[in-house]
């Protein structure tokens, strides 16, 4: 019997599920703009990241904290491109992905995404795309000022979603977040292959 049989609720994350991740070319054109080596930009991208997906900083405090250990001096017009070329980064959707969910929508199965994201993509979305509208319950961590792997992000996710742990599959691509839906009792599975995983659960 297939996997996907013996689950009524399936939450997604979002960046290196859905969207495939961020390409060497976008972190590359905003690497240039804040003058920094592309390495030493991955690093600094991702040192408060998470305190951008919390809503713990503003994208102006975000990128001028990144800007201010290269030296680089930001105006209004550079933070605007940085976040322009941030979210088209974040928008790569993966086809294949998408039409799974429409499958899983046609089957009667609830889904929800859960996802760690800064406020300028998730209002991007909302305003620019229709993709959320496939979801039952959509959680986003600027929302909420509260990121994965904390427990109570999951717990607002299967409660909108009207879902139990143990009938919930999840997927992640980072580890500790499926961790952190583990210790809630759901399924998780982390997404590194997405051909082999769609081949374990259809």
């Amino acid at each position: 019997m297939a996997l996907v049989n013996s689950f009524d609720s399936f939450i997604f994350d979002y960046g290196g599920v859905l969207v495939q991740p961020q390409s060497d070319s976008a972190q590359a054109a905003m690497a240039k703009i804040v003058n920094a080596p592309l390495d030493r930009f991955h690093d600094l991208y991702w040192a408060r990241r998470i305190d951008y997906d919390k809503g713990a900083l503003t994208a102006d405090e975000y990128w001028h904290d990144v800007a201010r250990q290269t030296g680089a001096p930001l105006d209004a017009a550079a933070i605007e491109e940085l976040i322009r070329i941030d979210t088209t980064g974040w928008m790569q959707f993966d086809e294949v992905m998408w039409s799974w969910l429409a499958e899983l929508r046609q089957q009667g199965k609830r889904l929800a995404m859960l996802s760690n994201m800064p406020r300028e993509l998730g209002e991007a979305l909302k305003t620019q795309t229709d993709r959320l509208q496939v979801f039952d319950f959509v959680t986003l961590s600027y929302e909420l000022h509260v990121v994965k792997p904390d427990a109570a992000i999951y717990e607002q996710c299967l409660e909108g979603l009207d879902a139990t742990p143990d009938r919930t599959i999840f997927f992640d691509d980072k580890i500790e977040n499926v961790q952190g839906a583990e210790q809630l009792g759901m399924r998780a599975i982390q997404f590194l292959d997405r051909d082999h995983i769609l081949l374990q659960v259809r």
